[in-house]
């Protein structure tokens, strides 16, 4: 009866694997037989989802899938088994793999509007840096996550997970302030659908109240994640609530529910199956809890269990250091100062090892070899001096004149030397006025032109206008001249904004392309509280070519120019300004409005004209199409070096 049941568990067992296989038959089937290019496609997709990670099926299917879509020229289809390569890479632990890949992937993914896939490259790519323990790096991915999340429509999850992370990366950063706000957005998000993990978030952000010393708070955070954690059945997040419950309490030296909080943190861990070192530090504090309220002897047991758990899983010395001193503490309050002596030294040996003795040898090695070598130094300059001696007492030897003659060819030598310095110096310094002069003539005709060129002619009409209205003022009624002025008033305030977009650059001698995307951004954040218009600036790649004052203004001129039309003519909804900073850039402005035509528009607008013409000195090509459903302007550059 026993083997009929064993034989029944055994092939219960082998059902998923069967089906598996008959899955990936099935699919190998498609692309044998199947004429369809669009469902080898999909082909090629499952069969990586199912096939073994590190499997040499994975390698075979991956290069025939990628070899096929470039075949029938299916980009989308290559660039999602780009994505499957790069969650397989990440998967099997080739986290450097990882980083080098994804970075080119970006742009392409942007062109094909997979920006879901793209928000899932910026996560893979934060998560290989912080198994590399690189938080900083991985914070900046998840940031990026972030912000392409969000472009995701009714995708609450993805902007969840990346404020989580983020805040995780924080928290391992030690930068607990700067964690708590990304781990709350995450709970907030989490609201919106059904979350398994919110008990982990709780724990999260338990964690950095608690290292702040906030610990009401804290454990107000804690005890709702073990609420949260039995709602949903997840041990693992109520294991881990319980255990940072008990540590308060204990911080707060409030031993009496501390204890039996340990306790109940270690029982609720081996129910969870909870890693051992987990275990192991339930059980340290309740030995730390009885040390500390003169109760070692109720310990015993709890060390007892804490050694059967080492001992049965050979678990390292600096795993269990906390261990190991809670332990010998507890043996000297029993009075055991001979038993606790070796595990105090295990611990100070664990301890030791975190200061990475090994490198401190090496130091001191590469110190001995560099003391040796000084030695070395020191007899052979006093060699050389023993030399330069004997030579002297030769040179007094052959006579006076000699010698005299000798000094006044070393004086002469030396006089001419410092003479030729002097001159170098001289030409050196008045090099560098020159080249200080030339800047700033550069500077000042840049200056002067952008000035003529746009706020000259702003001032020129307010002079204008103001004396047009001065001389109408008695002509005209109270209410047409309070509207003039209205206008002239809001004119001065764009000539004032022109005037400060001119200083930001002409005050600096390069710009890099982030720095142009965020003065973009605080353009656009005016005309979209301005106008209720929704506005969104997005950059891609990673040019790190330097921009001059010059071509700066031009393209921020031009950005300028095309967003002030659609807002005031287009009668649009939403405008994009997407720069891609790649070897050779393009900025495109992209609107919903109603459009027009170019060509019509171009003899009667000063705007449009400045346009081109600031296109033309960046040697550029500007392209504007429009039709009744948007239109978009599109600045592609040359080359820049």
């Amino acid at each position: 009866m026993q083997k009929q049941l064993l034989l029944i568990v055994i092939l219960l067992a082998c059902v998923p694997f069967y089906a598996q296989e008959q899955n990936i038959d099935s699919l190998k089937q498609v692309l044998l037989t199947s004429n369809d290019t669009s469902a080898k496609a999909s082909a090629y997709k499952s069969i990586l989802q199912n096939v073994t990670e590190d499997s040499l099926a994975f390698q075979k299917y991956l290069h025939e899938g990628i070899d096929f879509s470039r075949k029938i020229s299916d980009k989308k289809t290559e660039l999602e088994l780009a994505f499957a390569y790069c969650q397989n890479l990440y998967d099997t632990g080739h986290y450097d793999k990882v980083i080098g890949k994804v970075d080119s992937l970006h742009s392409l993914f942007e062109k094909e509007g997979l920006i879901a896939l793209k928000a899932k490259l910026y996560n893979i790519a934060g998560s290989a840096y912080c198994m590399k323990s690189d938080y900083a790096n991985g914070s900046v991915q998840f940031l990026e996550y972030l912000e392409t999340a969000k472009r995701l429509e009714d995708d609450p999850k993805s902007v969840a997970l990346a404020n989580n992370n983020i805040g995780m990366s924080l928290l391992n950063m030690k930068r607990y302030k700067q964690a708590i706000p990304y781990i709350e957005n995450s709970l907030e998000f989490q609201q919106k659908y059904d979350s398994k993990v919110k008990a982990r978030a709780h724990w999260n952000l338990g964690i950095c109240h608690m290292e702040l010393l906030e610990y009401d708070k804290a454990l107000q955070i804690f005890i709702a994640g073990v609420e949260e954690a039995n709602r949903v059945g997840d041990a693992y997040g109520a294991a881990g609530n319980q255990t940072c419950i008990a540590s308060v309490l204990s911080r707060q030296r409030n031993f009496d529910e501390g204890i039996p909080a340990y306790i109940k943190a270690y029982e609720m861990s081996v129910d969870a199956n909870l890693e051992d070192f987990k275990v192991i530090e339930a059980l340290s504090g309740v030995i730390w809890g009885y040390n500390m309220s003169s109760q070692a002897e109720k310990a015993v047991k709890y060390i007892a269990i804490a050694d059967s758990i080492i001992e049965a899983n050979n678990m390292p010395d600096i795993r269990n250091r906390e261990y190991l001193f809670f332990k010998s503490t507890n043996l000297m309050l029993r009075g055991k100062p001979m038993e606790a002596d070796p595990y105090f030294l295990r611990y100070e040996k664990a301890l030791d090892s975190m200061y990475d003795v090994k490198n401190i040898e090496i130091i001191q090695e590469k110190e001995t070899e560099f003391r040796t070598k000084e030695k070395e130094q020191m007899v052979e300059l006093q060699k050389a001096k023993l030399d330069f001696q004997n030579l002297l007492i030769i040179l007094l030897g052959c006579g006076v004149v000699l010698l005299a003659l000798i000094g006044f060819l070393i004086y002469r030598q030396q006089r001419l030397k410092i003479k030729h310095q002097e001159q170098e110096q001289a030409l050196k310094e008045a090099l560098h006025v020159l080249e200080t002069t030339n800047k700033l003539e550069e500077q000042r005709l840049r200056i002067s032109k952008e000035l003529h060129d746009n706020i000259g002619s702003q001032l020129t009409y307010l002079a204008s206008a103001a004396q047009n209205i001065g001389h109408g003022i008695t002509l005209t009624t109270t209410e047409v001249t309070q509207e003039k002025l209205e206008k002239l008033s809001d004119f001065s305030q764009e000539a004032i904004r022109d005037l400060r977009d001119t200083i930001w650059v002409m005050n600096r001698s390069s710009i890099s392309w982030d720095d142009l995307v965020e003065r973009v951004r605080y353009l656009t954040h005016k005309v979209a509280n301005t106008t209720g218009i929704d506005v969104v600036v997005t950059k891609t790649g990673a040019d790190t070519v330097l921009l001059d004052p010059a071509q700066t203004m031009n393209i921020f001129r031009i950005i300028q120019e095309a967003i002030n039309n659609a807002v005031k003519h287009a009668q649009a909804s939403k405008i994009e300004v997407a720069i891609v900073a790649d070897k050779q850039p393009v900025v495109k402005i992209i609107d919903n409005g109603i459009g027009y035509n170019p060509s019509e528009v171009f003899n009667n607008s000063n705007g449009l004209t400045n346009m081109k013409s600031r296109a033309q000195v960046l040697d550029a090509d500007l392209e504007i199409t429009s039709t009744n459903k948007g239109t978009e302007v599109s600045l592609k550059l040359p080359p820049l070096s």
